[in-house]
């Protein structure tokens, strides 16, 4: 079975032992709903690694928003038509999956000025952490439900395009 198919299967399933074990693989996972002249994603993180990459624990504070904020303008870029959008965080906390093991996610709002026909996206979350860094982002067309799957692996920090 394809390495790529084994981690997809682990980020959708969040499988993973249960306990204090730490996680062996480093993965990220989204989806991106796109409707109209919004696009809408929902990222999810071992909070662990975010932690890392962040410099400091998360919370639920000003202070911690600020910083993933920070963090996602540089690492999450996304581009509506050609056009750089500029995304807010709308909601973010910590959870637990159903492993027990510790999660950050994290919900973005993008605005464009028309409706979004092609989408380009630079995911380069955790790279300058780990070099086994992989992020999965699955891209939903809200109007008729069409979907697409990205994948960027450490290393690779190259825009990707969905158009619909």
């Amino acid at each position: 079975m394809p390495r790529w198919l084994l981690v997809l299967a682990f980020a959708l399933m969040a499988s993973g032992a249960a306990g204090p074990r730490r996680h062996e693989v480093h993965v990220s996972h989204a989806r991106l709903v796109l409707d109209g002249a919004q696009a809408v994603a929902r990222i999810r993180w071992f909070r662990d690694d975010l932690e890392r990459a962040l410099g400091r624990t998360m919370a639920a504070t000003p202070q911690s928003r600020a910083a993933l904020t920070a963090y996602l303008a540089s690492h999450f870029r996304v581009r509506a038509d050609g056009v750089a959008l500029s995304c807010r965080i709308e909601d973010d906390a910590a959870e637990q999956d159903s492993n027990g093991e510790a999660m950050w996610w994290a919900v973005i709002l993008c605005d464009a000025a028309k409706d979004i026909r092609t989408l380009g996206l630079t995911n380069t979350v955790l790279f300058d952490n780990f070099r086994d860094q992989q992020n999965l982002v699955v891209v939903i067309k809200a109007a008729n439900d069409e979907r697409r799957s990205l994948y960027f692996q450490g290393g690779d920090r190259r825009e990707q395009l969905v158009t619909f």
